[in-house]
């Protein structure tokens, strides 16, 4: 007869190699990575098409700003060259900038091919593909011909990736590692779109016209995929305070700063339960305060002076995490 009285078993998995962890983390990461920022070019680009004749002023800003969040440099342009299309393609295929869509899914295939039999092979299937479509010797040619394409088969791979993931995976430690990457790059870009758009929108706030400043802040939604979750729960309010208040604490929204920062911390903790049950993670101390000050923050309270000092504290707070995942796991 089962005892309900009996002492479970707590005895510790053995901790992945720490290279086997390390490659997990980052596949995960460079995948979220291209698709961020695909999809930061696609509404960049959409965006330019949609207001460039009427605030023509704004077009350096608006490509800067897409440079200024993925933390690349600005590169080198002729001044006879269109910016953005040199900016655009730089973001795109340009190998020795660390942040272009085909330098992410190149570390995410190297990454994936030092774990590939620790990985289903719909997993290396699918990365693989997306490596080999932005290499092939039409990419450029696709590219030019149809963007918004090219950039959705990037953006549509890295979700399928992320599917395939979670339903082929043994939600072990690789899965978590998986999970932890892809949160907090998530929960970082996140903070980066916010904290670009907004000091830049706000200073052009009383001179953009309401039509024209409505559409830069559909396109900071749509940047963050939330534009039709965000409508549904604030219909015709394109309020700069609430945008920002959404993106960072709705609870319901899978992508908000909030449940992505939730994500990272059931991710090191189910790493934690798993390898040493009895002991508290330094980067799950990290996340769980972060999260707890997510969670009790009330949004009423938020205002357009506590935007920048908050994403800075929950950047920090990011960063301080995913270093003492490198240490604790990473460098053994």
């Amino acid at each position: 007869m089962f005892d309900n009285n009996a002492i479970l078993d707590e005895s510790p998995d053995r901790p992945l190699l720490s290279r086997v962890a390390d490659s997990m983390f980052w596949m995960s990461r460079y995948v979220e990575r291209a698709e961020q920022h695909a999809r930061l070019l696609k509404v960049n680009t959409a965006l330019l098409m949609d207001v460039g004749e009427l605030a023509p002023a704004m077009q350096p800003k608006q490509w800067q700003s897409v440079l200024d969040i993925a933390r690349v440099a600005d590169p080198e342009v002729d001044p006879n060259q269109n910016y953005g299309a040199h900016v655009a393609r730089y973001m795109t295929f340009d190998p020795l900038n660390p942040g272009s869509l085909v330098t992410c899914l190149s570390r995410a295939r190297e990454n994936a091919r030092a774990v590939r039999s620790d990985i289903s092979a719909e997993m290396w299937r699918a990365v693989n593909a997306q490596y080999l479509a932005a290499r092939a010797e039409d990419a450029l040619l696709r590219y030019e011909e149809q963007p918004e394409e090219f950039y959705d088969s990037v953006m549509n791979g890295a979700m399928m990736f992320a599917g395939i993931s979670d339903h082929t995976l043994s939600h072990d430690q690789r899965w978590h590692f998986i999970r932890l990457g892809r949160s907090i790059e998530r929960a970082e870009v996140t903070c980066r779109v916010i904290e670009a758009r907004f000091s830049a929108l706000m200073d052009k706030q009383t001179s953009l016209e309401s039509s024209l400043r409505n559409i830069q802040w559909m396109a900071v939604l749509r940047m963050c995929c939330s534009i039709e979750a965000y409508r549904r729960m604030h219909v015709g309010d394109l309020e700069p305070v609430n945008v920002a208040a959404f993106l960072i604490f709705e609870r319901d929204f899978p992508r908000s700063v909030f449940q992505s920062v939730r994500d990272a911390l059931g991710a090191i903790s189910g790493i934690r339960r798993l390898t040493s049950p009895r002991s508290l993670d330094p980067a799950e101390r990290v996340l769980g305060r972060l999260s707890a000050s997510l969670e009790f923050t009330d949004p009423s309270e938020f205002s357009a002076d506590t935007v920048g000092e908050l994403l800075q504290t929950i950047r920090a707070g990011l960063q301080d995490a995913a270093n003492l995942v490198t240490q604790t796991y990473f460098r053994k």
